[in-house]
């Protein structure tokens, strides 16, 4: 349970960082996850098709509270609730409880925020956000559970595409203008909510050879003539989020749902960056879901006639998962304060700022990685066993350092802050710029 008006929560989500709007947002979806998903999270895994339990969970968080429009603006119907701060602290309750659709429900805004970005922010190409928004905002707002799809990993590249320094030249997926429309070939892979999605916003190239110059952000509906997919992907966690691949063969589009060149690239970068952030925010939710059930359990469980959280070793341990919550939650509430205020602290774009916030992300999520792994040992059979839901987070964390190009670019990314540390593709020695 949150409980909002103990001075450790207010140590912890401080009133400099947490607005009061944002506290209440908080707390809804702090009760909706104690009600909704922690009686059935050990169920999640089981429901591959999504039918029994977790579309069900999406379709009352989505639908029934809102969360589907929240970065659709005001024009269209929607919330324009834009903070990066509320949107962390969503994303931590829900990882709480699972980090599948804490991933699921992020995604939807993810999606839709090129467009949204476009149409509040970036003048020039108000009219694309426009045109997209008129087309497709209307069935997020209306009352049925939607999915949006922001696509653009690729097998052959791996983290490269997530790598800016490459500025999208290796994006294999191509884009090309013929008469009124884009025609689409390629293939996508991994991306959250693949295979569901009523709409992708897919990162496409012209030519690879020019750069950002030829970098396209394109929207495709579903179903859509040309577009398919493979069978979803089977993973060790994350169950609650759908993986797939994407094929587009010959797929065409209308040319005004599409744009490109160096603003593309720009709204881009900025939704990418966006993401370390809230990634943070998962990985805090994670430890405390698994520190919550290693706490009671260490508190029920008796060894040497005393519970085990009373031997100093365990109280070793347990402070340091508080210690690492403590530091994690502080990162993302500040960094994402640092996003909501450009106008103080600078673009999200810039070599400081990418890796400040990339380079978070990867010390949380390796500190969250080895810290639950290390937690099992106190749990024993109980820890890896199905039944004790702590397992549970010990596989979904392994995924939360591999996302947005992992851990390794993480830190290369921090180094950008210090020196000019040449982590990209192309350059002596490495890949040809064709």
């Amino acid at each position: 349970m949150l409980n909002q008006n103990s001075q450790w929560y207010k140590l912890q989500y401080p009133e400099c960082f947490v607005n009061e709007d944002q506290r209440m947002i908080q707390k809804v979806v702090a009760d909706f996850v104690d009600k909704e998903i922690m009686p059935v999270r050990h169920k999640i895994d089981e429901d591959e098709t999504h039918e029994k339990i977790v579309e069900p969970i999406l379709k009352k968080l989505q639908v029934d509270l809102g969360f589907q429009k929240t970065v659709i603006p005001k024009d269209y119907g929607g919330n324009e609730a834009l903070s990066l701060v509320s949107a962390a602290l969503k994303q931590e309750q829900l990882s709480r409880a699972d980090y599948g659709i804490s991933l699921a429900s992020a995604c939807v805004d993810w999606g839709l925020v090129p467009a949204t970005m476009a149409y509040l922010m970036f003048p020039s190409v108000k009219a694309w956000g426009k045109t997209v928004l008129d087309k497709f905002a209307p069935m997020f707002i209306e009352d049925k559970l939607r999915f949006a799809c922001f696509n653009m990993s690729e097998i052959q590249s791996a983290c490269d595409i997530e790598n800016h320094l490459n500025d999208a030249r290796l994006i294999r997926t191509k884009a090309g203008i013929e008469g009124n429309d884009w025609v689409i070939n390629g293939n996508k892979h991994w991306a959250s909510n693949s295979g569901i999605a009523d709409l992708h916003c897919l990162a496409c190239n012209m030519d690879p050879g020019s750069g950002i110059e030829g970098f396209a952000l394109i929207y495709v509906p579903e179903p859509w003539p040309g577009v398919s997919h493979g069978k979803f992907e089977v993973k060790c966690g994350v169950k609650g989020d759908r993986n797939t691949s994407t094929y587009f063969d010959n797929a065409r589009v209308p040319k005004e749902w599409g744009i490109q060149g160096p603003l593309a690239w720009e709204i881009f970068l900025n939704n990418v960056v966006s993401a370390f952030a809230m990634n943070i925010a998962n990985c805090v939710g994670i430890l405390q879901g698994a520190f919550d059930i290693l706490l009671e359990y260490t508190g029920d469980r008796i060894v040497g006639g005393k519970p085990v959280r009373e031997h100093l070793s365990t109280a070793m341990f347990l402070g340091e998962m508080v210690g690492a919550l403590s530091v994690g939650r502080g990162t993302f509430l500040e960094i994402c304060h640092q996003f909501d205020h450009p106008e103080i602290y600078g673009s999200w774009i810039t070599d400081s700022m990418v890796g400040k916030a990339r380079v978070s992300l990867s010390y949380i999520a390796r500190i969250a990685n080895d810290l639950i792994s290390r937690g099992m040992e106190f749990m024993g059979a109980q820890g890896f066993a199905r039944d004790g839901l702590y397992e549970k987070y010990y596989r979904d964390v392994a995924a939360a350092k591999l996302v947005l190009g992992g851990v390794q670019l993480g830190f290369f990314s921090g180094c950008r802050a210090f020196y000019d540390l040449d982590f990209s593709s192309f350059g002596p020695g490495k890949m040809s710029m064709q």
